[in-house]
Order: structure tokens, then sequence, then C-alpha cells
């Protein structure tokens, strides 16, 4: 194992179980080199041990391949109508390759042209490594003349991506990405332009993430940390659970699959691949997860409540009424 990796997991490990205050030299992972922009929000860095996934932006898809310039033109003459054939079955915002796509992924890397490195730093100590066990960072790209500047917050800026507040807000830049957004508004730049070949519902997008981000500064605000309340969006809190079998809990996460063809019949909550949670329905209690329509998941974080079991290693509170499951 090399020496930049040694430090970066020390790094997650002081992350993860010491709960320090940290500093503004704790946030950093390190300093690497890009070696490849696939699009606006997914890069390579040479020696970086994982994949990475930006906070506080979601840019939109673009095609990848030596065709792309080509599907590009052709998507464009009937954007509207292909990106209608395309949109999911259940309605919400599809996430798709556009032009406007394209046309990050372009201005994305005349950015980097002039820079050297970047510095990768996370946002705090509960989010470092996501379910797809990515790093989730900022990249503060440092130019040839040593002047830096936060992508991801240029990026919003700009209008190449709304504040992606899906998955929380931003604990270190909330206030620069607001006011970042505002600006690309005001200026109607990119995506807020009306003349761009993008997503055409932002609005729908934001109102979707924006409550699912006041979810969890709610639970923030007056849960974590009081006794019998674990969030599933934190590693160290689902390790926590461990040391709580038979105890009643009250946890906290998005429902990521619902499994109906077998008995018991299962909801699960994911954290990442291989730590989840599992809420049991029995035969017995098949209508109480119909009335609670968990089967039709609407993309919002949910409580559940329960007394904590372990079956074949993996961690279960079992379902008896519908009051043990809510939405705040």
């Amino acid at each position: 194992m090399t020496s930049k990796r040694i430090s970066i997991l020390l790094f997650i490990l002081l992350f993860l179980f010491t709960g320090n205050v940290l500093s503004q030299e704790q946030f950093i992972i390190g300093e690497f080199a890009v070696s490849k922009i696939l699009d606006g929000d997914t890069f390579r860095f040479d020696g970086l041990d994982k994949s990475t996934r930006l906070l506080g932006i979601d840019t939109e898809e673009t095609f990848k391949d030596e065709n792309a310039e080509m599907k590009v033109n052709d998507i464009a003459s009937r954007w509207l109508e292909y990106y209608a054939q395309k949109k999911d079955s259940s309605n919400k915002p599809a996430k798709i390759e556009s032009p406007f796509g394209y046309d990050t992924w372009q201005w994305t890397k005349k950015m980097f042209k002039d820079v050297v490195k970047v510095r990768l730093e996370v946002d705090d100590f509960k989010r470092v490594i996501d379910m797809f066990n990515r790093y989730l960072v900022y990249i503060i790209a440092i130019k040839e003349d040593g002047t830096e500047f936060n992508y991801n917050i240029e990026c919003v800026k700009q209008g190449y991506s709304p504040y992606f507040s899906k998955y929380g807000y931003s604990a270190r830049f909330h206030d620069a990405f607001v006011k970042a957004q505002n600006y690309a508004r005001d200026n109607k730049l990119g995506i807020w332009s009306g003349k761009e070949l993008c997503y055409p519902d932002y609005p729908e997008r934001l109102e979707w993430w924006d409550k699912r981000g006041e979810q969890i500064k709610k639970f923030e605000t007056m849960h974590m940390g009081k006794e019998g309340y674990y969030s599933m969006l934190d590693i160290s809190d689902y390790n926590k659970l461990k040391a709580h079998m038979g105890d009643t809990v009250t946890i906290f996460g998005n429902i990521s699959r619902v499994i109906t063809d077998n008995d018991p019949r299962i909801v699960k909550f994911e954290i990442n691949d291989d730590d989840t949670i599992d809420l049991v329905f029995f035969k017995r209690n098949y209508a109480v997860l119909d009335e609670l329509k968990l089967n039709e998941p609407k993309g919002y974080y949910v409580y559940a409540k329960g007394k904590l079991s372990e079956y074949k290693g993996k961690l279960q509170i079992i379902v008896d009424d519908k009051s043990q499951v809510w939405e705040e």
C-alpha cells in the first residue's frame, strides 16, 4: 500500500471513529492531478484509490464515445420530444444524455486547461464515502499561476448545474451555493437562460431535491445525537446500531428497494452494498405494507421505529403496525 493510500485510510478512520472537531487541514483528502474528465461532474484522478461524487452539483449527462457530437446534434433537432420519450415511467425527472450535457463537458475541459493539480476536500465527518464507495468531494482547482477556485460552486454560478441538495445541503458552503445559484438565475446563465437544450423541468427537480434537503436538515436539527435515533446516511450511526440488538430504535433514511416476490416482504434501507437494514412484513401484515404504499416510493426520506434484531447477519425491524413508518 502506498503512503498516499495509507494517509487516506487514516483520514477516513479519523472521520468515522473519532468525532473530533476538524481543522481546515483535516477536510483535505490530498492533492492530485486530473487524469480524465468524463463529463461535468465525473473526474478521474491519478493516485486516488476510489472514484468520486462531487458535492452540491448534478450536471446533465452526455454521450461520451467518439460519435458523441454527432449523437448530440441528432437529438438537438427534436430535443423536447426525445426527452418526453425517455422520461421515466414514474414521472420523476429523467437523467439522460442532453445537448447541454455535452456543452457542459466541453466547458469543464476548458476550465481545467491551465489547472495543474486539484485539492480534494470533504464536507464533514458524516459525508466522506457514499453507498457506491465513492469519495464525496469538492474540487479545489489550482491553476498555473497559483490561484484557486472551487469547481463545484463555479459550476453552479455559471449555470451548468443547480445547487444539488438531494442528499443534503452543503455543511461548509451552503451560503456560497445559494449565492451562486441566485447569480446564475439573475443573469439567466446556462440552465436558467431559457435558450439551452437542457432538461426542461428544473423547477420540479429543485422541489424534489430541496424537500429531501430539508428533511435531512430537520433530522439533524431535531434528532441527531438523541438517544434511540440513527441516520442511515451516516455509516458511523449504522455501526452504532449493532450494539443495540433487542432495543427499540428509530432509523431515518431512504428506501432503496421493496421486495414483494417472497415471504416475508422486505423494504430495504441500504447504506451501501453490504450494510442494510430490512423492514420485514410477514404475510399477516401485507395489508400494512399496502396501506403504507412503500412499494410506490416517492423518493423522500422516512422514519421507521421498532425492535432491532438480526437474521442471517442482516439487521432488521419487524413491522406490525403502520404507525411504525412515517414521513416528516
